[in-house]
């Protein structure tokens, strides 16, 4: 029975494996601002400001191109998200030692604090606040 759970893990991890190669493929191959492939915000397209991922899609074009400020002008949020992430997975696969930052009781509510507040800093029409839109 645990073979077959095994099986399937890998099984599975090998379908996301797959589909976030060709992510990564179709976001370094085509630019979001260029084309029709990628979708557009709905908050910005229907609402008109922008919401915490507007530019999100661009910034990952940049960062697989290797061009850092230009993907922190388009979503200053995206990198210190990545970094989290992939600290917090190398934490549970015990790569490094320690306590992932994401692993805290409290920890859903801060990001969320950030995100919301990332989100209205960056509709402020205001100077410095105007360089946080994408």
């Amino acid at each position: 029975m645990q073979c077959l759970v095994a099986i399937k893990r890998a099984y599975l991890l090998g379908i996301l494996g797959v589909l976030l190669l060709v992510a990564i493929l179709l976001y370094f191959s085509f630019n979001p601002e260029q084309g029709l492939l990628f979708p557009k915000c709905p908050f910005n397209q229907y609402l008109g400001i922008y919401c915490s991922g507007c530019g999100t899609q661009r910034a990952i074009h940049d960062l697989l191109h290797f061009r850092f400020v230009e993907a922190m002008s388009h979503n200053f949020l995206l990198l210190p998200a990545f970094l989290a992430i992939i600290h917090h997975f190398l934490v549970k696969w015990k790569v490094i030692k320690g306590k992932s930052l994401l692993s805290y009781r409290y920890a859903p509510l801060i990001v969320l604090a950030i995100v919301l507040i990332f989100m209205l800093l960056r509709n402020l029409p205001i100077a410095p606040f105007t360089h946080l839109a994408p």
